[in-house]
């Protein structure tokens, strides 16, 4: 999300007679790596804090921060292997989303954005038909384990905002 759109977000929010404490402070994101013909105004790099990975991704997001549930530590890989990696369960609408691109985007990546900052990335090796999405993340300063549980941590706070945020405007 740019800086622009985020402002804009936050601004209808506000305008909406949210009290502060019920915006939320991480806007999340998943977006798709770019593929080599798309234009360049509909691309953009974004790179991760700690490995430095810089990746195209598309400038619109594949799934917006209202359609993400919830997110879940999880350890997952050979015995010998294991390390953490953030779960992220999509609403019904973006996980049929997820699982029509992923059905030809077999060796790209989908990358995860709070406001702006790429904080994780996951390659797509098949098909997704269950919604949820397994991302390595990345925070300067933190460990594999520390970034997956605050990322986690921090997210599920701005889904249930943003949750409270979506059944306030239905009534």
């Amino acid at each position: 999300m740019t800086p622009f759109r985020l402002a804009v977000a936050l601004s209808a929010l506000l305008l909406a007679g949210c009290k502060n404490n019920d915006i939320p402070d991480e806007i999340a994101s998943i977006f798709v790596e770019a593929s080599p013909t798309s234009g360049g105004s509909m691309r953009q790099e974004v790179r991760l804090p700690v490995s430095q990975i810089t990746i195209t991704v598309m400038t619109r997001p594949l799934v917006p921060a209202e359609e993400i549930l919830n997110t879940e530590a999880i350890t997952s890989g050979e015995p010998d292997l294991r390390q953490e990696f953030l779960l992220v369960q999509l609403d019904r609408k973006a996980a049929i989303d997820v699982m029509n691109y992923t059905k030809e985007a077999i060796g790209r990546h989908f990358v995860l954005v709070i406001n702006d900052a790429a904080v994780g990335i996951m390659p797509i090796d098949q098909q997704i038909t269950d919604g949820n999405l397994m991302f390595h993340v990345e925070k300067k300063g933190l460990s594999n384990t520390q970034a997956v549980v605050d990322i986690s941590k921090r997210l599920n706070i701005s889904a249930l905002k943003i949750r409270k945020l979506k059944e306030s405007e239905r009534k």
